[in-house]
């Protein structure tokens, strides 16, 4: 019987030419290198498109912020201009005291 350590277990059961091992390592290595390209070229596609996130979010942000001061700047000044506000601004307060008001169950429904 064959000692397996000393015959058997440190031969490889088929040969490989240097040729097939030589162009192994050369594909395995371009691989690793197009993967690793790419891995870069998403990473920044991440970045750039997370930045381009948070751009879009500040102007929509300041937009918003300036439209609705300017829609209450808006109400203020038609507010401030109304003929009835300029009206009522010139009672005194006794003509003031003599105004009918209408309590909401006296106004009637139409």
């Amino acid at each position: 019987m064959k000692d397996f350590i000393n015959d058997i277990g440190k031969k490889l059961p088929y040969e490989e030419s240097e040729e097939y091992l030589d162009g192994l390592i050369a594909r395995a290595t371009e691989g690793a290198i197009k993967h690793q390209a790419a891995m870069r070229a998403k990473s920044r596609w991440g970045k750039m498109m997370t930045s381009a996130a948070a751009v879009v979010l500040i102007v929509v942000g300041i937009g918003t912020a300036v439209w609705k001061v300017q829609q209450q700047q808006a109400v203020t000044t038609m507010a401030s201009e109304s003929p009835i506000d300029e009206f009522l601004n010139t009672l005194t307060d006794e003509e003031v005291a003599q105004l009918p008001y209408y309590e909401i169950e006296e106004i009637p429904e139409y």
